[in-house]
């Protein structure tokens, strides 16, 4: 291993284990915590997560974090891989393969059993109104609602690779998440009464697990982000009157969480170490806030403008590095834009569209984007008045700032490369002929940009560089002028400064132009 990747893990390790947390081990990988409020359980699986070889158990913690009993249930019969519960009426509900095994929390007797015939991997289930739960099936995405009272079963919805479940009784509103059919390519859905799911918008693909509300307008995600595991995941929170969400690193494999209310802790059983990991929610977010306007970025721009243009490194492991950021797709065919943890590319052909996770890029920089200063601009303005008012607000002058400008748009002009094939590629300054033009008139959207200082010039581009993304996200490029009014300008500035180089041959056998710097020669030779 490297030894700038062992410092990084290190460093993950302390970002991770720098604020309070309890852990409880012992388990044969967990895959969900519940509670009634007053008594918390957790679920093992067992050695093989699908096979039913009857080693799954449930197991009862205190609130505090302490083993009370490892093999709770069941105390008759078995368990073969248990997976997501509920507690209602004073019954633990627990989805175990093609069936539902209910044990009463004060005898520990089974007094629920129901096998749904065509389910194969029953996951997460869920309370709903008295009487009834829901229960998801992963491998047809199949949402089942039960009532417990008749053992009726009835489908609600289906949606393909469906993980979490949970209910909002106040607001009627079901949330539920899948993992992708990749395992890293999933998203939630929210349905409301009796409309259908829809899929909440601006959070990025993940290899999301388990769900919980934390008030009526937030909920709470776990994410193990793909899978294999990358060494840590994510937990989302998602505001759902500003369709915004927050993500905050975590351990990798948490699976079905939950989240208590009365004492904000989340609950996560971290599947793959056999633990259970319980955090306050404040402290995890405080935490979370060292992560902000970083800045990171991969591969070099001297490189990058002479013909490297092949894709070294995948948009998945990029998207663990920010939320906010520009490049370059492989081959050169477009740009590349990322706006709240998603990428979008948008090609010479005009179209925007969304790359699979495992997509390439050869030069990518991205932070986790959080404004310290935000102001508005009503009036129409064009794009040098805006920007030499934006140099104005930006008093470092040595300092780096990521910049989101959104709002209407009267004319927009942007520009895309088209892919290129022969080898070797020529230097971009050589086919500025080939680029291809892009007017908009009368649009929406954010441009996504950075201003960068003089000493990163060559590493990357000094002054403004801005990308387009229209909100309906059919329109980008990069940008090269406009006219916008009703704008909302948010300013970031960037604490430091992370750069990762490819490590491919072609970038090992580049020639840089040399830049010599005389008054540094003269200190380093002692003249």
């Amino acid at each position: 291993m490297k030894v700038r990747n062992i410092l990084t893990a290190v460093f993950i390790c302390i970002a991770l284990n720098s604020f309070a947390q309890q852990s409880i081990n012992g388990f044969s990988m967990p895959e969900s915590v519940t509670s009634d409020g007053n008594r918390f359980f957790v679920s093992s699986q067992g050695q093989d997560v699908f096979s039913k070889d009857g080693d799954g158990f449930i197991s009862e913690i205190s609130a505090d974090g302490k083993l009370i009993e490892l093999k709770f249930a069941p105390t008759k019969g078995v368990l073969n891989a248990p997976k997501g519960m509920t507690i209602e009426n004073g019954i633990l509900y627990v989805a175990d393969l093609e069936r539902i095994v209910g044990f009463d929390i004060n005898t520990r007797k089974t007094v629920f059993e129901l096998t749904i015939p065509e389910a194969k991997i029953l996951n997460d289930i869920c309370r709903m109104e008295n009487g009834f739960i829901a229960v998801t099936e992963t491998l047809s995405g199949n949402i089942y609602k039960v009532n417990t009272q008749t053992k009726s079963v009835e489908t609600i919805g289906n949606i393909p690779t469906i993980n979490g479940i949970s209910f909002n009784k106040s607001t009627n509103q079901i949330a539920v998440c899948t993992n992708g059919d990749t395992l890293g390519e999933g998203s939630v859905y929210i349905k409301t009464g009796n409309e259908d799911f829809k899929e909440l918008p601006n959070i990025s693909n993940g290899f999301f697990d388990g769900i919980e509300w934390i008030d009526d307008t937030h909920l709470l995600i776990s994410d193990w982000v793909t899978f294999p595991t990358k060494g840590y995941g994510k937990l989302w929170i998602y505001d759902l009157d500003n369709q915004h969400p927050e993500m905050l690193l975590t351990e990798e494999s948490i699976a079905d969480i939950y989240y208590h209310p009365a004492t904000k802790k989340i609950y996560m059983p971290q599947m793959l170490k056999n633990k259970v990991i319980i955090t306050d929610k404040k402290e995890l977010e405080m935490n979370h806030k060292q992560q902000y306007n970083k800045l990171y970025q991969y591969g070099v721009a001297d490189a990058f403008v002479g013909g490297l243009y092949r894709g070294t490194l995948p948009l998945k492991e990029l998207k663990l590095k920010g939320d906010f950021g520009l490049g370059a797709p492989d081959m050169l065919d477009g740009e590349l834009t990322m706006l709240d943890g998603k990428v979008y590319q948008t090609k010479a052909t005009g179209e925007t569209v969304e790359p699979e996770n495992d997509f390439k890029t050869s030069m990518l920089f991205t932070t986790f984007f959080k404004a310290d200063t935000v102001f508005n601009i009503q009036n129409p303005i064009g794009e040098k008045v805006l920007l030499a008012q934006l140099s104005e607000k930006l008093t470092n002058k040595n300092g780096m700032y990521a910049i989101k400008i959104t709002g209407n748009f009267d004319h927009m002009r942007t520009r895309a490369f088209p892919p290129v094939k022969d080898e070797p590629f020529p230097a971009i300054t050589t086919i500025f002929d080939t680029q291809k033009f892009f007017e908009f008139s009368n649009t929406q959207g954010t441009l996504i940009g950075f201003h960068l200082p003089e000493y990163l010039n060559g590493i990357n581009s000094k002054g403004f560089h801005f990308h387009f993304l229209s909100t309906d996200r059919t329109q980008g490029g990069h940008v090269l002028d406009f006219n916008g009014k009703n704008l909302k300008i948010e300013i970031a500035g960037l604490k430091s400064f992370e750069l990762d180089i490819p490590t491919d041959k072609d970038f090992q056998n580049f020639k840089f132009d040399a830049k010599d710097n005389e008054a540094l020669k003269r200190v380093e030779q002692g003249e």
